[in-house]
C-alpha cells in the first residue's frame, strides 16, 4: 500500500470516527433528535432513575425544550416528555442524528 493510499484510509478512518462521536445529552440544541449510547459515572439512585425513565442504549430522545438559563431541559422519550437538570443530563451520553 502506498503512502497516500495510508493516508487516505486514515482519513476515512477519521471521518468514521466523527460521524460516530458522541456528546452529553446537555449539548444537545434545542430541536434536536439523539440516540442514547451510554449512561456515564453517575451514583446508582440517579443511574436507576435514567433506567425507569426510559434511557437506555438505542432509545430516540428529542430536546424539545430549555429553561431560561439552560436549565432544566425538556426531553421527549417514548411518547414522554420529562425534565432534567442539564446536571443530570450531562451524565447521559447520545449520539446525534
Amino acid at each position: 500500500m502506498s503512502k497516500r493510499d495510508l493516508t487516505t484510509a486514515n482519513n476515512e478512518g477519521l471521518n468514521e470516527q466523527v460521524t460516530n462521536a458522541t456528546s452529553q445529552l446537555s449539548a444537545i440544541k434545542t430541536g434536536q433528535r439523539a440516540v442514547v449510547s451510554a449512561i456515564k459515572s453517575c451514583p446508582k439512585d440517579l443511574l436507576h432513575k435514567f433506567v425507569s425513565m426510559g434511557f437506555v442504549a438505542g432509545a430516540e430522545v428529542e430536546v424539545t425544550q430549555r429553561g431560561f438559563f439552560g436549565s432544566p431541559i425538556n426531553i421527549q422519550l417514548l411518547g414522554s416528555v420529562l425534565s432534567l437538570r442539564s446536571a443530570e443530563a450531562a451524565h447521559i451520553q447520545v449520539q446525534p442524528l
